[in-house]
């Protein structure tokens, strides 16, 4: 009973998520809004309805595909099957485990490699997107891989130790995984950022001399600004703030410099910065903090529940498999949990902009959302259903709209 109950909750989740995505997908010839009308051109906005219609098309292929042999695998005896393998390596519970959960990883991002190759080399090239190298390609598969395998394993290491040898698990693993998050937001522009792209600091110049005196009005702290050689891989613009404290710094894509003026980049700037001001970074850091200890809670019932291993041809409960099952687990509840959550993300952008506009950068950030929608493809007219549940920015069009309110 419980092995239907769950293959029915993973074909539940993948047939609302599927739902969702064809209403949204079938609401995108919609009337565009007046006040977003000239981001596209007729040429412009026919070549994104045809963008939009072949990464949908992909979506759902790889969608169905991940669905189809996820339900294969349990149905005929995958996991036991790659148990036996792993206990063939390894008797000791925690490396034979790793081996299991790694093993199945390694897989399933194998299968997702060809997804990603035809997004970059066939769509977002086509579209004049992709700027990536088939070497850097295979260099980012290569790297993310060891990463996987160095910090993933580390931090599956440390939890299968914790689980089988402490009373308190739930506690001292989320002391282990909040030290975690705070090592790698310290280090991610100095360390994980460099793994991937290449950091220089912005030159001296007016648009230095623009973002210092914003941050000395605003007192803001910034310790360093890079410009990030994002152009290697894609024409897509983006900026962002990293680290917290002293440790903050802001990274822009070079080509986001060469696409805005200045105010417009002080604008997206200013309203990071609102971020900030406003405590959201540290609200959603609480946030996460909690809903790690709820998601700890319920890990831990699936790594002893001996029920759920059995039904799937296990002997007794299977620590890896329930790392597995609950990894399926979390689509189901990230859907009810994504509708606050995002619901307080988009409260959070429009009090963002907000600040930007009171620093007098109202039609800097309005032409700024303009170029981001522009240069990116966005959608000018997302589903009202796939907003509440999943966005966790407002569309455009009621962004503006907020702004000259």
């Amino acid at each position: 009973m419980i092995n239907i109950l769950t293959i029915f909750i993973i074909l539940a989740t993948f047939a609302f998520d599927l739902w969702l995505s064809i209403l949204n997908y079938n609401h995108r010839t919609q009337p565009i809004p007046e006040n977003v009308k000239d981001i596209y051109d007729t040429e412009r906005y026919s070549r994104w309805l045809s963008y939009t219609m072949e990464n949908f098309r992909l979506g759902m292929i790889a969608k169905v595909l991940s669905t189809v042999l996820t339900v294969l695998f349990l149905l005929f005896g995958f996991f036991p099957l790659l148990n036996r393998f792993s206990l063939s390596i390894f008797t000791d519970p925690i490396w034979s485990t790793m081996i299991f959960v790694g093993s199945y990883m390694i897989l399933t991002s194998l299968i997702d490699i060809p997804f990603s190759y035809i997004k970059n080399f066939k769509i977002e090239e086509k579209y004049g997107f992709n700027k990536t190298t088939k070497k850097t390609f295979v260099l980012d598969i290569l790297k993310s891989l060891i990463m996987m395998i160095v910090l993933g394993g580390g931090v599956l290491y440390v939890l299968l130790f914790l689980y089988l040898n402490s009373e308190n698990f739930i506690l001292y693993t989320w002391l282990f995984l909040v030290a975690i998050m705070v090592f790698v937001n310290i280090l991610y522009t100095k360390v994980f950022i460099k793994i991937f792209n290449k950091l220089t600091p912005l030159p001296d110049g007016e648009l230095k001399e623009k973002i210092m005196e914003f941050a000395r009005k605003t007192g803001t702290s910034i310790k360093s600004i890079s410009v990030m050689d994002a152009s290697r891989r894609t024409k897509k613009l983006n900026a962002f703030f990293s680290g917290f404290g002293k440790f903050k710094s802001i990274v822009l894509f070079d080509n986001l410099i060469e696409k805005m003026n200045n105010d417009e980049i002080v604008a997206v700037l200013a309203h990071e910065i609102g971020h900030g001001k406003h405590k959201d970074t540290l609200r959603n850091l609480l946030m996460g903090l909690i809903q790690m200890g709820v998601m700890l809670y319920l890990l831990q019932l699936f790594l002893s529940w001996q029920d759920l291993s059995v039904s799937f041809g296990f002997e007794s409960v299977n620590i890896g498999f329930g790392l597995i099952l609950f990894s399926v687990f979390l689509s189901p509840v990230d859907i009810l949990l994504d509708i606050p959550l995002s619901a307080i993300s988009r409260w959070a952008e429009y009090r963002a902009d907000g600040y930007a506009k009171e620093h007098g950068y109202k039609d800097a950030m309005i032409t700024a959302l303009k170029r981001l929608a522009q240069e990116n493809f966005a959608n000018l007219t997302p589903h009202p259903l796939m907003v509440k549940m999943t966005y966790s920015h407002p569309p455009i069009s009621q962004r503006i709209q907020a702004l000259n309110k």
